[in-house]
């Protein structure tokens, strides 16, 4: 199984951003991804995120969204993982609204390692004591290591 120290770097972790709505969330998302990374183009990693999102949103409960894409052109797979400010309504599934957003973006040929990949995060984010943990830790560096520990 994959493990998430291969597809996160702590430097794209980060706590207390401030978004309006699940918009400027996505936004704020996929600017950490793409940021430093040459083989990730932020318009189109943002356009795969607003399609996928069109068909179902990636709110999963709990507070908790994952939003992710498949594109052509791109190597392997990576994630950002931002804590907003302030929760925002992200039409998940049990109405509440989302403060833990973990995007992942990924080669369209790795269409089962990134499903395998979105499983074992869904397993952890369904926890609610990794949950408080993550809403607990006081900046990004923590809050990755909280994630990498899981591997």
């Amino acid at each position: 199984m994959m493990q998430f120290s291969k597809v996160l770097e702590s430097s794209r972790v980060a706590v207390g951003i401030e978004a309006n709505d699940k918009a400027q969330a996505l936004k704020e998302a996929a600017t950490l991804l793409c940021s430093g990374d040459d083989e990730l183009d932020f318009g189109r990693v943002l356009g795969a995120i607003d399609e996928r999102e069109r068909l179902a949103s990636t709110g999963i409960g709990g507070g908790v969204a994952i939003p992710h894409a498949l594109l052509d052109g791109v190597k392997r797979t990576r994630m950002a993982v931002i804590r907003l400010a302030r929760p925002v309504d992200f039409d998940a599934r049990d109405g509440l609204p989302v403060d833990l957003v973990f995007m992942l973006a990924g080669s369209r040929e790795g269409t089962s390692s990134h499903l395998r990949l979105l499983s074992k995060l869904a397993r952890m984010l369904h926890n609610p004591e990794f949950r408080d943990a993550a809403r607990a830790t006081p900046n990004g560096q923590d809050l990755a290591r909280l994630i990498l520990d899981r591997t």
